[in-house]
């Protein structure tokens, strides 16, 4: 028999939570997903507008199919309706459930009535990990939620009162903590906001959660690991689908090397050049950055310098390498996305005037009309820079520059859609 986690959920249609998000977590996390389907749910990112429900005895049939072939140690029970919680409760006997009991959507949708609840409460929350969020834990438990305190009595509740064999309280709708109680102890998991979409995050951690469960970790390390996958998930999330991403770590991966292997060959091009670049090299270093579509940026460590007549990277290229460089580009992808690279240049008139010659679109901002609190603020200058030049020029810029001030060199930044872009656009400056 092979090894693989049960999945007992509903399907969005809207691709971000559910069982699509059940399925990638158990698979990036390279353990096999079973998915048992619940009910269907018809919603997109914005709200849930009505759901199927998948008839009790189909659901036992699922579970009865796949278990009678597979070694499954673990199962996570997501969205149920009201008449398969039986069933369910039934044909999972035996093995290790984490209940992320979905009672009502985000948008307002009631998918369990208060019957169902009490259903839920005497059927699948004995013997379960439950991992409700704040509105769950107090439908669960009636007991208001609004600090870690009160966290730690529901989660006492939840195992002290309804028989859970745990409980895991999240805190995303309160301080970002979770609270585990276990084995007659609480345990903290600390969290702190990550900026990225959240629809799908209760299914990915209680997939998640199970998953490391049937990796034979015990429960807290469990824990810890689920939340961290989840941080990373929400990070990393899915613009399109407005979602988690639970396959970020493969695409964060996938997107890293390819990144690390454009840049190198843009910069060994760059470098052939020598002699035609080393003057527009600038005093303080020049550098070249790319950003994945993760906003992960990448440049060359220790920047590129003039090395006699020609020029030469110090370093390698690394994550992270040119705080200078990321903060500009990361700002241009704010207006622009499309936009991936970026050079900076020593500043000259001669560099300017063949960029609006060969059709560049070019803009500029100028430090001395910098605000104050700006000025104040650390590392606030580039932003500010780069928006001033977007929002003067009133469409993408592809190249920016500025005339410097007190210790401040005047500089020329070459943006593109990739580092090819780049490089044939800095080719065709100094060649002009």
């Amino acid at each position: 028999m092979e090894m693989a986690v049960l999945i007992i959920a509903g399907l969005d249609t809207g691709g971000g939570a559910g069982l699509k998000a059940d399925i990638e977590t158990v698979s990036a996390l390279n353990e096999h997903p079973l998915p048992v389907i619940s009910a269907i749910t018809y919603q997109n990112p914005k709200e849930v507008r009505g759901i199927f429900p998948v008839p009790p005895e189909v659901i036992g049939e699922q579970v009865r199919a796949v278990r009678e072939v597979f070694d499954v140690t673990a199962v996570k029970i997501g969205l149920l309706h009201g008449g398969a919680i039986d069933v369910v409760a039934e044909e999972t006997k035996g093995l290790t459930r984490v209940l992320d009991p979905v009672i009502a959507s985000s948008s307002g949708f009631q998918f369990l009535s208060p019957e169902d609840v009490d259903v839920l409460k005497k059927k699948l929350v004995p013997g379960s990990i439950v991992t409700p969020n704040v509105p769950e834990a107090e439908a669960l438990t009636g007991v208001k939620i609004s600090s870690v305190g009160d966290m730690k009595k529901a989660v006492r509740v939840l195992v002290e009162e309804l028989d859970a064999e745990a409980a895991v309280i999240k805190g995303g709708h309160l301080n970002f903590t979770d609270v585990l109680y276990w084995d007659g102890r609480d345990f903290e998991f600390p969290g702190e906001s990550v900026k990225g979409f959240t629809h799908g995050t209760g299914c990915a951690f209680s997939s998640a959660l199970a998953t490391f469960i049937a990796k034979g970790l015990e429960l807290p390390r469990a824990v810890e690991m689920a939340k961290r996958f989840v941080e990373g998930a929400i990070m990393f999330s899915n613009r399109e689908g407005k979602a988690v991403n639970p396959l970020w770590e493969l695409q964060r991966d996938a997107q890293r090397w390819k990144a690390m292997r454009e840049l190198e060959t843009a910069v060994d091009k760059l470098v052939k050049t020598g002699e035609l670049l080393n003057r527009y090299i600038a005093e303080v270093g020049t550098n070249f950055a790319l950003a994945t579509d993760f906003n992960e940026v990448f440049a060359v460590k220790g920047r590129i310098v003039r090395y006699g007549k020609t020029i030469r990277p110090v370093g390698l290229v690394e994550l992270n390498a040119s705080d200078h460089l990321r903060r500009a580009l990361l700002k241009m992808r704010e207006f622009y996305p499309e936009v991936r690279a970026v050079i900076n240049l020593r500043y000259s008139e001669e560099l300017v005037e063949r960029a609006e010659k060969l059709g560049l679109k070019v803009s500029f901002y100028d430090r001395r009309e910098e605000p104050e609190e700006v000025k104040r603020a650390e590392r606030g200058t580039m932003e500010w820079g780069i928006e001033s030049a977007v929002r003067r020029l009133g469409e993408k810029p592809d190249v920016v520059y500025h005339l410097g001030d007190w210790g401040k060199e005047p500089m020329v930044l070459v943006f593109g859609g990739n580092a090819e872009e780049v490089v044939e656009r800095v080719h065709r400056l100094i060649e002009a």
